[in-house]
């Protein structure tokens, strides 16, 4: 079985912009992976390239225990579960959008899959994490959509991420069948009132060694400086005067539809 030629790279930046209870905006260069979940699964992934391992350390490497069920089983299956349940077919490709480890070390804070049934996105898969070590898994099953179509769907926050936002949200998702270029956007709203508006936009470049070094000169340590940068803007906030929100439980399920 060879490597799918799905599996890509997208550079550009990830902004964010808050409009309660003080304005904030934020905007970083990062690089982001996507993935064919077969080949994943496959062990294929990225097979006959020197920077880039599969479950095990390199200068990029991706670890199937880093996502889905957390134990290292096959991605494909628990998707295909949560989907499942919903009365959803099998997709005929997931594509999965994320950071890759970078020497050992990523933190996600969202990884998206893509569900498709030909060319048409029939559902999004949302792994969510927070600075405290939990997640969250939000699955939206899609109408009829088209290659062509964006992608909107809503679901209500149900998982505590930011310690400036309270739980009584909404998220709205926009995205399309990532392509030459890749845009997914999130607005958070309270009682219709726009919260925060998160983006990323990128232009695919090859998933080859030479990209691959380009990504790690470009953007040295990013995966660290995700991290770093969480902290820093939320010291930003504290010092703009924005309240700490009351950390909830986290949910009893793990996955809401």
């Amino acid at each position: 079985m060879t490597t799918s030629e799905q599996n890509h790279l997208y550079f550009g930046q990830v902004r964010h912009a808050r409009y309660q209870p003080k304005p904030h905006r934020l905007n970083y260069k990062v690089f982001s992976a996507l993935f064919d979940v077969d080949d994943i699964d496959a062990g294929t992934l990225g097979q006959k390239l020197r920077w880039f391992s599969l479950n095990r350390f390199n200068l990029f490497s991706f670890h199937v225990k880093d996502h889905g069920a957390k134990d290292a089983s096959p991605l494909r299956p628990f998707i295909d579960q949560l989907l499942a349940e919903k009365t959803l077919a099998a997709p005929d490709k997931i594509l999965m959008l994320c950071y890759p480890r970078i020497l050992g070390y990523a933190f996600n804070p969202i990884t998206v899959y893509y569900c498709l049934y030909g060319e048409r996105i029939g559902a999004m898969v949302y792994e969510v994490r927070n600075t405290f070590g939990e997640d969250h898994i939000y699955v939206a099953c899609l109408k009829e959509n088209t290659k062509e179509t964006a992608v909107l769907h809503s679901r209500d926050k149900v998982f505590h991420v930011s310690p400036f936002i309270g739980m009584a949200a909404q998220y709205h998702f926009s995205t399309a069948l990532p392509d030459q270029q890749l845009r997914l956007v999130i607005r958070e709203t309270e009682q219709q009132a726009p919260l925060l508006v998160a983006s990323f936009v990128g232009q695919r470049r090859s998933f080859d060694d030479a990209t691959l070094l380009r990504a790690f000169f470009q953007y040295p340590l990013m995966t660290v400086k995700v991290m770093l940068a969480i902290h820093y803007e939320a010291v930003k906030l504290i010092f703009k005067g924005v309240g700490l929100a009351k950390r909830p439980k986290k949910p009893q399920n793990r996955i809401s539809y």
